[in-house]
């Protein structure tokens, strides 16, 4: 039986010139990964990698998706010790480093078949990267605008016109076309409408959709059963896989108001405050105490300086921001 072998590709379109060499950026980034787990108090290696993430953005967008891969890789359970033979002084840090490649390569594989995070980039049609906002026109005119670190499959037939929202959040501006519906998937959601302007977020196990002009149609259980009608100013969130139904009303005008760069919450949890602002920041942002997620936040925020809004958030929850490197944010409490 011939061995599987494991790729892993990015469909996403690259917005900077110096990514096309994208194959051996992540070679790199791997190689920097890997020096940083092995010395982690090393100043050297620490500097380096500054220096290396500081030279393009397309280093830190390769740094960063090998760094998700490794974070993905690490719940993956152990398979024990490896007894490595002696490798002669001369050639042992070449091994090693070849080595130290191989096996991340076999974790990132191994990753690929085990968690959908990392199958997304390969079921996606259009994805954005993060702070990158994109609008797409699809072949009916109707406008897809994505927010950054969101990914959507087009799925068009004669009799009926499909978006799957497989991450992130879109605002949808539909282009009526008779006995074509237009429907909008997310998990067991799916939203239906003819013509109309909403917006769709998945997070977690909950969809929330708000709508910005028009009529859709929500319904849970994979079609099954209807949830509500939403008309302009109102929005819906489902959770706990269609069990939890909850219906407010929102300010047309606030509908997506990431296209603005802005986050204007009511109500939401700091997780997914921290969530929103992840997408906008190009590094890692940790909760220390996950008593801190559950803290409900309300307020406007700017999405073009992530790292201020951040502190803000954190500084109305008695919390605080420590900044580990550029692309390392802690949140504790105070």
């Amino acid at each position: 039986m011939a061995t599987p072998v494991c790729s892993y590709e990015a469909k996403e379109r690259s917005v900077d010139p110096a990514a096309d060499n994208g194959d051996s950026l992540r070679d790199e980034a791997a190689d920097w990964l890997l020096r940083l787990q092995a010395s982690p108090g090393d100043a050297v290696v620490r500097a380096g990698l500054e220096a290396w993430l500081s030279a393009s953005e397309s280093h830190r967008r390769a740094y960063r998706s090998v760094e998700r891969v490794w974070r993905v890789s690490a719940a993956l359970p152990s398979i024990g010790p490896v007894e490595l033979p002696t490798i002669p002084v001369r050639r042992a840090g070449r091994v090693r480093r070849a080595m130290g490649l191989a096996g991340f390569a076999l974790v990132a594989c191994l990753a690929f078949y085990l968690f959908p995070v990392v199958q997304l980039r390969l079921q996606a049609d259009h994805m954005t990267s993060v702070a990158e906002l994109r609008t797409l026109t699809l072949e009916d005119g109707t406008s897809v605008h994505l927010d950054a670190e969101s990914a959507v499959a087009v799925r068009y037939e004669a009799g009926r016109r499909e978006i799957v929202l497989l991450a992130g959040q879109a605002f949808f501006e539909v282009v009526p076309a008779k006995d074509r519906p237009f429907v909008v998937t997310a998990g067991d959601v799916s939203v239906t409408v003819t013509g109309t302007a909403f917006d769709v977020r998945s997070y977690g196990d909950s969809v929330t959709v708000g709508v910005q002009s028009g009529t859709v149609e929500v319904r849970v259980d994979r079609g099954t059963r209807l949830a509500a009608t939403l008309t302009r100013g109102e929005r819906l969130r489902v959770s706990g896989e269609g069990k939890q139904i909850a219906k407010s009303e929102i300010a047309p005008e606030d509908v997506a108001s990431w296209r603005e760069r802005r986050l204007i919450v009511d109500g939401a949890t700091l997780g997914e405050v921290v969530a929103e602002l992840d997408r906008h920041h190009s590094g890692m942002i940790v909760l220390r105490d996950r008593s801190l997620g559950d803290r409900r936040i309300t307020g406007v925020f700017d999405l073009r300086h992530p790292v201020e809004a951040l502190q803000a958030v954190a500084r109305t929850q008695q919390a605080s921001v420590v900044e580990i490197t550029p692309y390392l944010l802690i949140v504790s409490p105070q």
